[in-house]
């Protein structure tokens, strides 16, 4: 390896709090697949699939927005200006960063945050204050008293990696303390995973906060991770200002025929919600039979108190893949993703035999050892 230029290792200093993304991958195996980068296990609809295709013959031309845009403002309840679409929303994070934080802004996030919204806000050059969570929840009244003064507050809900979301009681109160020149950042990423008491009313919320920004990707329940969609409602006049940052044609004219095509998709959608809520049921219920803690997740994931070493090996014979809580600001826990009905046995399996084999029982006298 030849040695470093200058510029190299200047920008490794200017990076060095920033770690690297490590995506999952799973091994050959009878039930093989990631369940370790919240991916769903369904697929889009058929009527996005046909629209997709659809669209191929259209990409010699720079894609056009307004269909799409009208398609998911007419599900959020607010008008097309009110609609930003970014190249996944992780395009979204780095254009508020851009945006709105610079050296001496503050941002303020959970503790472990979702790693994104940290890294943009390093990017920027911001000072980041992170907030310990509190029984894997967001400590509403310590980020509250932390906005002050705050340029941006990240708050994802239901959070990553924890899967807990923040009820919209305390979510209305929590914005009514924020100071109105500081910008609340809500990602909604897992929101259709979540009961319907965890689902606050977005356009009620936006109308009363013109500082808060609602981030959606259709990655998780549309199934369009490959195509990288997300977007953002808010206020007309911050969507213009956002719009300014955005590269043109962010968004390229397949995904948005894919958007065009999810109007009509609703079942499919709703199919796929309930069949992985039906599987993240039973993981909690073994993961609460055989003793193992857990945050109670509304999200298409669960965060557990498993030893990777201990859990991977077994895993990975069978072909599956969970993420290292490590990996998450969470060391000696897993994040499971929710996968298809036969991978969710193979996991509960392996977890039962480990339980048989008293290896689980070993793992938490160690823990209460720690």
């Amino acid at each position: 390896m030849t040695a470093a230029t200058p510029l190299v290792t200047a920008a490794r200093a200017r990076l060095r709090d920033i770690p690297a993304y490590r995506p999952g991958r799973p091994g050959p195996g009878p039930a093989s697949g990631k369940l370790s980068s919240n991916e769903s296990p369904f697929g889009p609809a058929p009527a996005v699939r046909a629209a997709m295709a659809a669209a191929a013959g259209a990409v010699g031309h720079y894609p056009d927005e307004y269909r799409a845009r009208a398609v998911l403002a007419a599900r959020a309840g607010v008008p097309p200006s009110s609609i930003l679409l970014t190249n996944g929303s992780d395009e979204l994070c780095y254009l508020l960063a851009s945006v709105f934080l610079a050296p001496g802004r503050v941002a303020v996030v959970g503790d472990p945050p979702y790693q994104i919204d940290a890294t943009a806000s390093l990017l920027a050059r911001a000072t980041l204050v992170r907030v310990p969570l509190r029984d894997g929840a967001h400590d509403l009244a310590g980020m509250a008293a932390a906005a002050r003064g705050a340029a941006v507050v990240w708050l994802p809900s239901p959070h990553n990696p924890t899967g807990t979301a923040v009820p919209p009681a305390d979510l209305a109160a929590f914005l009514r303390q924020v100071p109105a020149d500081c910008l609340v950042v809500l990602d909604e990423a897992y929101r259709a995973f979540a009961d319907p008491a965890y689902q606050p009313d977005i356009a009620a919320l936006l109308a009363a906060h013109p500082n808060l920004v609602v981030q959606r990707t259709l990655s998780k329940d549309w199934a369009l991770a490959g195509l990288r969609v997300g977007y953002a409602l808010a206020a007309p006049e911050l969507v213009e200002v956002l719009a300014r940052a955005r590269p043109p044609f962010s968004v390229n004219a397949v995904a948005l025929a894919a958007i065009e095509g999810g109007a009509s998709a609703g079942a499919w959608q709703a199919m796929t919600v309930a069949r992985v809520r039906e599987q993240r049921s039973l993981l909690a219920n073994e993961l609460g039979r055989l003793g193992v803690d857990f945050f109670a997740s509304q999200a298409n994931f669960i965060a557990a108190r498993l030893d990777p070493a201990l859990i991977g090996p077994p895993l990975a014979a069978s072909g599956l893949a969970v993420r290292p809580g490590a990996d998450l600001g969470l060391p000696g826990w897993v994040r499971i993703s929710i996968g298809w009905a036969p991978q969710m046995a193979a996991l509960r399996a392996v977890l039962r035999e480990l339980s048989q084999a008293g290896a689980l029982d070993h793992q938490q006298a160690e823990q209460a050892r720690r």
